[in-house]
């Protein structure tokens, strides 16, 4: 029938009125617009993929099609802790690019919730900057483990600010690794801490968190350091330790 209707000399001539002016003439025209690049044939449907323009479909395409639509575009490239677990360093991935599902990010995606605010201090919205910067509480872990280092104490607002403070620390790049490996799981402490206090229905002691960060770290670091070094070393001068 479209092909019929397409072979006549006008389009509308097998309708049962002409098309009346306003907002209906502009309809008329828009549609004209749309069918102008449009060719039928009397041949079968067929499909085509014209991803990559040779009407061939492949699933690779497809798949790096998805990625570029949905997956987030970064300039900075990614960083990859050895010292710590896999799914601690794609934890970190997500972080940097904004995609954990912190309260604003939840918000922003339509999800109701009671509160936006940082589950930790409830004085500011819970953004991934706050929850793992910025909140008092994090803050204040942040400076014990600067002092455990013996460096100087930063106030940092974002993952750029810690990056181009973290380049400018003077120490071997083998301690510098440790180090890297320290902040990777303190930051993936203090998501899972948020994450129990929300959901866990008994409280958890913020005055641990510390020490969990340097016992977790040790675990971590040391099973996967070739070079053996003792709990002590790594209690009081882990600056030392050399790989």
């Amino acid at each position: 029938m479209l092909t019929l209707k397409f072979g006549g000399e006008l389009i509308n001539g097998s309708f049962q009125r002409k098309v009346r002016d306003g907002v209906e003439r502009q309809q008329w025209e828009d549609l004209l617009d749309v069918l102008a690049n449009v060719s039928l044939t009397p041949n079968a449907d067929r499909w085509v993929c014209d991803l990559t323009g040779d009407g061939n479909f492949r699933v690779k395409n497809v798949r790096n099609f998805l990625d570029d639509l949905v997956l987030p575009s970064s300039t900075e490239s990614t960083r990859w802790v050895k010292w710590v677990p896999i799914k601690t360093n794609i934890f970190i991935w997500k972080a940097r690019r904004d995609c954990l599902p912190t309260r604003f990010n939840l918000s922003r995606k339509g999800v109701m919730l009671d509160s936006i605010l940082c589950p930790l201090c409830d004085h500011a919205v819970e953004t991934t900057q706050h929850v793992l910067f910025q909140c008092p509480i994090v803050r204040s872990v942040f400076h014990r483990i600067c002092n455990w280092w013996e460096l100087e104490g930063q106030d940092l607002e974002s993952f750029s600010e810690w990056q181009s403070w973290f380049l400018s620390i003077r120490m071997s790049a083998g301690t510098k690794n440790l180090l890297d490996g320290v902040f990777a799981t303190f930051w993936w402490y203090m998501w899972g801490f948020r994450n129990r206090s929300i959901f866990d229905s008994s409280a958890h002691r913020r005055s641990v968190i510390f020490d969990e960060v340097v016992a977790l770290s040790f675990n971590w670091v040391s099973s996967r350091c070739k070079k053996f070094f003792t709990w002590e070393s790594w209690l009081k001068n882990p600056h030392l330790i050399s790989l």
